[in-house]
């Protein structure tokens, strides 16, 4: 619940910075064409990927182990009483994006599994997180991890 906050905030914060910067237009220059307003991937990753991963890191070596994968997991699933099968799914979810096996997630991995979220968020396929998007209540988007 508070990943789906921040993720929120993030996005609500970075539409006010573009709608509070205004167009800069040159003398005799054709307009812009028009560009989606949300979040991209790259922003997305950017905004949440240092704050997932230092809270998955638990023991702060740098890699997230099966261990500290599965107690996030079951932390929200806790928060999420929707999630009933969250263990299995997250042990299955683990190894999708272990990449290299060797029974850790690197920054990397994490960033693929990012990407993953967002693009599961992402439900009208645009690459741009809008704001809809990003407060979508369960069922609609695929928010968790």
């Amino acid at each position: 619940m508070t990943l789906r906050t921040l993720i929120a905030a993030g996005a609500l914060i970075a539409l006010t910075a573009a709608a509070l910067a205004g167009p800069v237009l040159a003398q005799n220059a054709a307009p812009a064409p028009a560009k989606a307003e949300g979040m991209t991937l790259q922003q997305f990753q950017a905004a949440n990927g240092d704050k997932l991963f230092a809270r998955l890191d638990t023991n702060k070596d740098g890699k997230i182990s099966p261990d500290e994968f599965a107690a996030f997991r079951e932390q929200n699933a806790k928060v999420d009483a929707q999630a009933t099968k969250a263990g299995k799914r997250g042990a299955k979810l683990f190894q999708r994006f272990d990449k290299d096996k060797d029974g850790s997630l690197s920054r990397t991995e994490a960033d693929a599994l990012l990407a993953w979220r967002f693009k599961r968020m992402d439900t009208n396929g645009d690459g741009v997180l809008s704001l809809e998007e990003l407060q979508a209540k369960h069922g609609k988007a695929k928010v968790g991890v």
